[in-house]
C-alpha cells in the first residue's frame, strides 16, 4: 500500500531510518478535504476541513512491517493517540492514488495548533 506524507515523513532520510530503506515514489500529490496545521510541538498535523487541500508526497509499495514501524513513530497505539492511520484518495499528476496517511486527533491537537 502507499503512503501519503505531508510532514516529517516526506523526508527520505527519516523514512530510510525508520524503515531500513527508502520506498519508491516521491510523487507530489494533493489531499482534498484536509488542512495542514503547524503545531507548537514542531511538526505538522492534518485535520479534516471541507474545501481545504494539503500538498504532500506519495511513496509506493509499503508492506506490513513498514506500517508497524510507522504506526510506532506516529504513536497511533498510545492513549490518547495523536494520530489515526486513514485510507484516503489523493490526486497525483496522472490521476487518483489510494494511500494511507496519518490524520490528527483534534482532541489531542486542539490546544497545540498554531493559528
Amino acid at each position: 500500500m502507499n503512503l501519503f506524507a505531508y510532514g516529517t515523513l516526506e523526508d527520505r532520510r527519516t523514512l530510510a531510518r525508520l524503515l531500513g530503506r527508502t520506498p519508491a515514489g516521491g510523487v507530489r500529490a494533493v489531499l482534498h478535504g484536509y488542512r495542514r496545521w503547524e503545531t507548537t510541538l514542531g511538526y505538522p498535523v492534518i485535520l479534516p476541513e471541507p474545501g481545504a487541500a494539503c500538498e504532500g508526497t506519495v511513496y509506493f509499495g509499503l508492506h506490513f512491517p513498514d506500517w508497524e514501524r510507522l504506526d510506532l513513530y506516529e504513536n497511533v497505539h498510545t492513549v490518547p493517540a495523536p494520530y489515526t492511520r486513514r485510507l484516503v484518495q489523493v490526486q497525483g499528476r496522472h490521476g487518483a492514488i489510494n494511500a494511507f496517511t496519518y490524520v490528527g486527533n483534534l482532541n489531542y491537537f486542539r490546544t497545540r495548533l498554531i493559528p
